[in-house]
């Protein structure tokens, strides 16, 4: 398995077809890439579907990362820090990123979003053309959510039950449930490693929140102290996976914001 298939499981094969025909970094009227950061203890396979659903879209190109330590991704060792694995992220990036392009992530996966585009900001790569953060609080503000990576499994499991977003055939299967928590307690870790010392993205933000969550507006608004540019906030009925629980009312409303983002550049 190529290091490209580790890292983007559902677009490997497009993005080595490209490289093939000596595609460089440029503006296309075609389409417009969205890469996607998982929620913690979740893999890639969190956005499949929104693949599924787009895979004959010429102007949308959603691509889930897959980070170290689950999925195709599995047989690495997880990330001891968040610079570490935006560090990680940075050497293979350049090598599937066309413009333009956008970076979201949900939860766990939004403070990742944040630390890989501020990273991309201080080594003066092209920015992405907007951040999209779901269900999760600013950077700079307390982290809502009670769970930590000294939680005990009990407390990890019934704040997970409380959340939705878990199969009960994993809730229901020891195995697989230690396994999730093993995943999830690594992510925990990594999320905590996050210091926030000032940084300001010079790029658009859009938060993503849902009315039954722990981040919910009152908190997610504060992702606007962290941009010198523009900034949205969009509530959605829910809990904290609420971008699953909606299916394609929410991935609609995403997809509407990409359009216009891309609309916007031509």
């Amino acid at each position: 398995m190529n290091h490209l298939q580790k890292w983007f499981p559902f677009n490997h094969r497009k993005i080595l077809e490209e490289n093939e025909k000596g595609n460089t970094f440029r503006h296309s009227e075609e389409r417009i890439q969205v890469f996607c950061f998982p929620s913690a203890g979740s893999s890639a396979g969190l956005y499949r579907a929104w693949c599924e659903a787009t895979k004959n879209n010429e102007e949308i190109d959603f691509i889930p990362v897959e980070i170290p330590g689950r999925g195709n991704h599995i047989s690495s060792p997880a990330a001891r820090s968040i610079n570490e694995l935006t560090e990680a992220f940075l050497e293979v990036f350049p090598e599937v990123v066309r413009a333009p392009y956008i970076i979201y992530g949900h939860s766990f996966g939004a403070a990742v979003a944040f630390q890989v585009a501020y990273a991309l900001q201080e080594k003066g790569f092209r920015l992405p053309e907007k951040l999209i953060v779901a269900g999760r609080h600013a950077p700079h503000m307390k982290d809502p959510n009670p769970l930590s990576s000294t939680s005990t499994d009990a407390e990890i499991i019934e704040e997970i039950k409380k959340m939705g977003g878990t199969p009960a055939a994993i809730l229901n299967h020891p195995e697989m449930l230690q396994f999730t928590l093993s995943q999830l307690r690594a992510d925990l870790r990594t999320h905590e490693s996050l210091r926030y010392v000032g940084q300001q993205l010079h790029i658009p933000i859009e938060a993503h929140c849902a009315t039954q969550d722990d981040a919910h507006k009152a908190i997610v608004e504060y992702w606007k102290d962290v941009t010198t540019e523009e900034f949205k906030i969009k509530e959605f009925e829910g809990h904290h996976f609420f971008i699953q629980a909606l299916g394609n009312q929410y991935l609609n409303e995403l997809m509407d914001t990409v359009y216009q983002t891309k609309k916007s550049l031509f």
